[in-house]
């Protein structure tokens, strides 16, 4: 069993994270990482111009530093956090936050070339 530092029940993350940890735990970490980045964003479409995405969840355009930054260290999101029961998570904070890191990249590299692109030229995508 994995030795992360998981806080107690009441502090930080919401009755739907644990719900969400719940279906994503025993799943391999690829898979676990796609459901939860699925449920916390719901990326829709990829930005004409420049590499953005369109999270319906968050109603804004992200660009991939700061979903990285939000997956990794926002408590609402803690992609980390969420996908620590899963089958061949590593065993430390800071090997699982390397390894969901990688999952988290290489999921916006496959999101970006297969999303259908949206031209919404008024909103501008976060950095």
């Amino acid at each position: 069993m994995p030795s992360h530092s998981l806080p107690p029940p009441n502090a930080d993350h919401t009755p739907g994270q644990f719900r969400l940890r719940d279906r994503i735990d025993g799943r391999s970490l690829r898979r676990a990482v796609q459901m939860a980045v699925h449920s916390r964003f719901g990326f829709t479409h990829c930005a004409e111009a420049g590499e953005a995405l369109w999270s319906r969840r968050e109603q804004v355009w992200l660009g991939r530093t700061t979903f990285l930054y939000w997956s990794l260290n926002e408590a609402a999101i803690d992609i980390p956090w969420l996908v620590s029961g899963a089958k061949g998570a590593p065993d430390t904070d800071d090997e699982l936050q390397t390894a969901v890191r990688a999952e988290l990249i290489a999921l916006w590299k496959e999101r970006l070339a297969s999303l259908p692109c949206k031209n919404t030229p008024a909103w501008l995508p976060l950095p």
